[in-house]
């Protein structure tokens, strides 16, 4: 039994044939290829340079974790709500939940206690970060919070944060691209001059 054959006309248009989808694909790779990566602005930051989307800086990530304290632990009765808000833009989709029952049961004492609290925050150079597992930044800042109930001041003291931070999309709502997948403090009182503890 013979095989049969292509005529060399016929030979001839699929050579080239494939030889033009080839170039075509090559060049569509080539465009791929080379085409620029995105580029995230991020605000705040001092120098101008590259910086690519899996390589957020130290800088970003320390500006991040203190708008976030400042947002989290400085409020007053007539802002907690709004303060409260803003904070759920910068928590991670599995820990909303939790964040939103917590902060709505805050803003209730507050609004009922009428505390306020003011936290007086580190400049990002006193602030540390460090790489850790899958990808995570750890952030942490010592800071002086001084809690007032109904213009009195019931306590003030010194408290290290902790927020452990995921890489994210960003958005206007977040321009920074992180989210806090976990956060602890740990507080210790200290003298008030006036006397009060």
């Amino acid at each position: 039994m013979m095989l049969p054959t292509l005529a060399p006309r016929r030979m001839l248009v699929l050579g080239a044939a494939l030889l033009l989808s080839q170039l075509v694909l090559s060049a569509a790779l080539a465009a791929v290829a080379l085409r620029p990566r995105p580029v995230l602005l991020v605000p705040g930051a001092r120098d101008q340079r590259v910086v690519f989307p899996e390589e957020t800086p130290d800088d970003a990530v320390k500006r991040f974790g203190l708008l976030y304290l400042r947002y989290f632990y400085c409020y007053i009765p007539q802002t907690v709500e709004e303060q409260s808000n803003h904070v759920l833009r910068f928590v991670a989709v599995e820990r909303l939940e939790a964040v939103q029952k917590a902060l709505s049961e805050r803003a209730a004492y507050v609004l009922r206690a009428r505390e306020a609290s003011h936290l007086a925050l580190p400049l990002p150079a006193a602030c540390t970060v460090e790489r850790i597992q899958a990808g995570l930044f750890r952030f942490s800042a010592t800071a002086v919070r001084t809690i007032h109930i109904a213009g009195e001041r019931k306590s003030m003291s010194k408290v290290r944060y902790v927020l452990d931070l995921r890489p994210d999309i960003p958005s206007d709502e977040d321009p920074y691209g992180l989210v806090v997948v976990a956060q602890s403090i740990h507080e210790e009182p200290m003298e008030v001059t006036d006397g009060k503890r």
